[in-house]
């Protein structure tokens, strides 16, 4: 064997031992509330399509027309041949939906994240991290580094322990930049960022923020408009929100939501956006079918996002939670292998609820993630209360 199997496999031989492999599940289907994984039909309760717009009658007919007049691919990156006029309303529809001046598409949310960490970077910027922020969060600090900036990591949604990082801070680098970043909805656990109170310190201190609001974008607010509308900071919004496509929106893609300023220098020099092929005009025109179907329903009943509401009070009270924010709901086990089992056993009843274990998840805090869907059936989520009890 050559250094690179031999490598790889010494690599893969050690995860295997420690018990970290994984094998995806494979779906031959819709994400819808039935589902047919590993060649069987079962009730998902893992998807990020919140709001079943993955398969909506509206977003899927823009996305087919779009495809039919652009083609498969995008051709090139943002600033060659990749940017159609797709992009361009895809991107006026986020800043007008998130109430921004503008907003720069990205073909994930991942690179998003990076984009505007490594963008900003320069030894005169520290940031600082909640320490469990998404692992975009993460690698965007990483790079930031290399380009100078510095690093600091609060601890989880504690604004108190950020106050004391930023006073030193401030005590130590006079007219230094400073940049607060915390994802808005956790997504292994469902719980929110305090903005409120992150917001506060920031302006005490003159530093921006940047929230990730990747999981609340479509699911939090009574009109779907993320975690900003959840709290009521539509006067007070983060300077930086980054929102996806991938996850309620039921299609791919991120985008920064800013001033006209900070759009711009990202359009120039985020290297995402520079050097890497674009997604399809397809994509784009679902991203703003969904977009147009939570405006069009914002006030109905029978729109997606109150009924993701309603589903998310079912199943939470259900389970014990009382006033529950968010779609992901946790089942915590502790055990890995206790998790691994009660996951298993739930296939077998006819249900798709992975176990969360580490590396994603600190050793001993194994859980079984359950996440709800506005299309879920009140018989589907009362026969998953049911298995549950029964693990």
């Amino acid at each position: 064997m050559s250094w690179l199997d031999t490598h790889a496999t010494t690599a893969l031989e050690a995860w295997r031992d420690q018990g970290l492999e994984r094998t995806p599940a494979v779906f031959a289907s819709a994400q819808d509330p039935v589902a047919t994984i590993d060649g069987a039909e079962r009730v998902l309760f893992s998807s990020s399509n919140y709001l079943g717009l993955s398969t909506d009658q509206h977003v899927v007919a823009a996305a087919r027309g779009a495809l039919e007049r652009y083609g498969a691919g995008s051709g090139g990156s943002r600033l060659t041949t990749g940017t159609t006029a797709e992009h361009r309303l895809v991107e006026e529809a986020f800043a007008r939906f998130l109430g921004y001046p503008d907003a720069v598409f990205f073909s994930s949310g991942f690179h998003a994240n990076t984009a505007v960490l490594h963008t900003l970077a320069g030894p005169d910027l520290t940031i600082f991290s909640d320490e469990r922020n998404h692992a975009s969060i993460i690698d965007g600090c990483r790079l930031a580094k290399q380009a100078g900036a510095a690093t600091k990591v609060y601890r989880h949604r504690d604004p108190a322990h950020l106050a004391e990082l930023l006073d030193q801070h401030a005590a130590a680098n006079t007219g230094a930049r400073a940049l607060v970043v915390s994802d808005g909805l956790f997504s292994m656990d469902g719980t929110l960022a305090p903005l409120p109170e992150l917001t506060e310190v920031c302006r005490a201190y003159g530093v921006a923020l940047m929230v990730d609001d990747a999981h609340g974008t479509g699911t939090l607010g009574a009109t779907g408009r993320g975690i900003v509308e959840h709290f009521g900071l539509q006067d007070t919004p983060p300077d930086i929100l980054v929102a996806t496509a991938s996850k309620a929106l039921g299609a791919e893609g991120g985008a920064v939501a800013t001033t006209r300023h900070v759009a711009d220098m990202l359009r120039q020099q985020a290297r995402p956006y520079v050097y890497s092929t674009s997604t399809s005009a397809a994509n784009c025109a679902a991203v703003r079918a969904a977009i147009e179907v939570l405006e069009r329903t914002a006030h109905s009943d029978d729109g997606p996002v109150r009924a993701l509401h309603r589903n998310v009070a079912r199943l939470a009270c259900a389970l014990g939670y009382t006033e529950w924010p968010s779609p992901i709901i946790p089942i915590w086990i502790g055990d890995e292998a206790e998790a691994m089992a009660a996951a298993a056993a739930l296939r077998e009843a006819g249900f798709f609820v992975p176990a969360i274990r580490y590396p994603t998840v600190p050793r001993g805090k194994a859980m079984l993630r359950v996440t709800v869907m506005a299309t879920h059936t009140i018989g589907q989520i009362e026969a998953l209360v049911e298995a549950l009890e029964r693990r």
